[in-house]
């Protein structure tokens, strides 16, 4: 990597500080439509009665348009990646598993969607400690998601200040990594209830495991998504 050094600190030269931050940007723009659907989806399920048909248009219609602007992001970014000048696109590997990561995190999130939808239409009146575990996976998503924006708008433009930019990236990736743990937790109280709930009904039961299986494995793809994004974020202030 080539660098400019001044008393402030290293300086990206102008061709790789543009194609970092126009491919930061396009990592942002996949991150708020993550934010986006995990913030829609939450509101559905916190809704005073889940309806099957509310859950069925968010999976059919909602899911898709929050999916395509994550896809599209991804294809740019890898379109923009391949066609650029790939000697200066540094960390470019890290770019693309973020990007995959966060697809990760819209297939998950499809998945626990329709397997929800599936649930419904077993027992339209679910357990209520179970439903709030599926809440409080969305809401540890929802939080990841916001750092996570956070994270990437503190990776791009100049560096005016190492120290305080280092910070912020490592503050936003230790709130992804409580949020983490915290899902982990929810998802073992949530696997105990469904397994108790569920105990004689093998079918009610492998399906709720799912839905519960597949929101935690998106709080994971975004701590993974995380790792890359603070790998990216602390290697340009190296």
């Amino acid at each position: 990597m080539v660098k400019l050094f001044t008393k402030a600190g290293p300086v990206l030269l102008m061709g790789e500080s543009l194609t970092s931050n126009t491919i930061i940007e396009r990592l942002i723009t996949m991150a708020q439509g993550v934010e986006d659907t995990s913030t829609h989806l939450l509101r559905v399920v916190s809704a005073s009665s889940l309806m099957p048909e509310v859950v069925e248009k968010t999976y059919r219609q909602d899911l898709l348009q929050f999916r395509d602007v994550v896809t599209k992001g991804k294809e740019g970014l890898l379109d923009y990646i391949a066609n650029g000048r790939l000697s200066v696109v540094t960390y470019k590997e890290f770019y693309i598993e973020a990007a995959l990561q966060m697809e990760c995190i819209m297939s998950r999130l499809e998945a626990g969607t329709y397997r929800l939808l599936l649930s419904l239409s077993l027992e339209k009146a679910l357990p209520s400690n179970i439903l709030e575990s599926v809440r409080g996976l969305l809401r540890e998503l929802q939080s990841s998601s916001i750092a996570l924006v956070d994270m990437l708008r503190a990776s791009e433009g100049p560096i005016k200040d190492p120290a305080a930019r280092r910070k912020i990236i490592d503050d936003k990736f230790n709130l992804v990594s409580d949020s983490e743990r915290r899902a982990d937790a929810i998802y073992r109280e949530a696997l105990a209830a469904v397994t108790e709930a569920y105990s004689r009904e093998a079918g009610k039961l492998l399906m709720l495991k799912e839905v519960i299986d597949s929101f935690e494995d998106a709080v994971d793809c975004a701590y993974n998504t995380s790792t890359y994004v603070r790998l990216v974020g602390l290697g340009l202030l190296s």
